[in-house]
């Protein structure tokens, strides 16, 4: 038996993996994160994602992970982990362990150091679904795996009843909108940046889950408001403050400019696992710089508690 989930909705943040110098993961700093996130209008994180360091984190920590937040969180947020490994058994031991921390929905990139057929993507996320014991959403992650998940794909595995929505981070608009369009109501969509949150709504998806909103959860949830209760000017105007922000701490300067900027608001950042490396002080100066030009800590007041 499946486990029952109605349809995800609203604001997710793919958080980061808070680490200590030495490498290890900092508990202490992940459970300050979560307290505030807790406190926020977040209806969910993901952990274990490409934000949170995924290639670097071992079944162990990300089972850690997920027990801390679920301890923290009490009950007040979503937690999805990603569970994805290489091989479709080890994946599906992950699944298991994972379900067993405490996480409530799993997070799956396609399978791709072979480029395989689309039958080869079909099966993984079909033998998978059919051996968790919680519900599965796929990850359309491109610029990372290589791999861009066919319509066609979506929506075979949209079909398991497992299986209940994606993060698609691709940029298509046209697939975002074929698949809104061609899968089940209860199969959720989910915009994967902030720099189109507002494109992604308008085809149809019912959430995003935006690296964004980890530092500006209320600012996200206020144009999702405005778009859900059709007042297009207000989501517009803050579509356009968002972009400059999401753009800067995701394709420009990435992890290491996300922690950078978690710590400069008064969060734990840490450093990176290698091979990537620090943000450098000019980078850090101009991440600042654009965060601090689009006003919107004004909304973020959960920060301070």
């Amino acid at each position: 038996m499946f486990a029952v989930a109605e349809k995800l909705c609203g604001v997710f943040a793919p958080v980061p993996t808070p680490f200590n110098s030495d490498g290890s993961l900092d508990e202490s700093g992940w459970r300050k994160n979560l307290r505030l996130w807790s406190a926020s209008p977040l209806d969910g994180i993901v952990i274990a994602g490409s934000n949170g360091e995924l290639p670097f984190l071992s079944l162990d920590e990300r089972a850690r992970l997920t027990e801390i937040a679920r301890e923290e969180a009490g009950g007040r947020l979503h937690i999805m982990t990603g569970a994805h490994f290489p091989s479709t058994a080890d994946t599906k031991a992950a699944a298991r362990r994972l379900a067993e921390a405490g996480a409530d929905s799993l997070l799956l990139l396609p399978p791709h150091y072979y480029k395989g057929k689309d039958e080869m993507l079909a099966a993984y996320f079909t033998d998978v679904a059919d051996s968790s014991p919680l519900p599965v959403f796929l990850y359309n992650m491109p610029a990372n795996t290589g791999v861009d998940i066919s319509v066609g794909v979506i929506c075979a595995a949209a079909r398991h009843e497992n299986v209940r929505g994606i993060k698609d981070t691709s940029g298509d608009m046209t697939k975002l909108g074929y698949t809104a369009l061609r899968t089940p109501e209860r199969f959720s969509v989910f915009g994967g940046t902030g720099n189109w949150f507002l494109a992604a709504l308008s085809m149809g998806a019912c959430g995003g889950t935006m690296a964004v909103s980890i530092l500006f959860p209320r600012s996200c949830r206020m144009l999702y408001e405005a778009f859900m209760g059709g007042r297009m000017e207000e989501a517009v105007a803050l579509q356009k403050r968002l972009l400059p922000v999401s753009d800067a701490i995701t394709r420009r300067f990435g992890i290491p400019g996300l922690k950078a900027a978690l710590e400069a608001r008064g969060m734990t950042g840490g450093p990176c696992r290698r091979p990537l490396l620090p943000i450098s002080e000019a980078d850090k100066a101009e991440l600042l710089g654009i965060i601090n030009a689009s006003g919107l800590d004004e909304y973020e007041q959960w920060r301070s508690r």
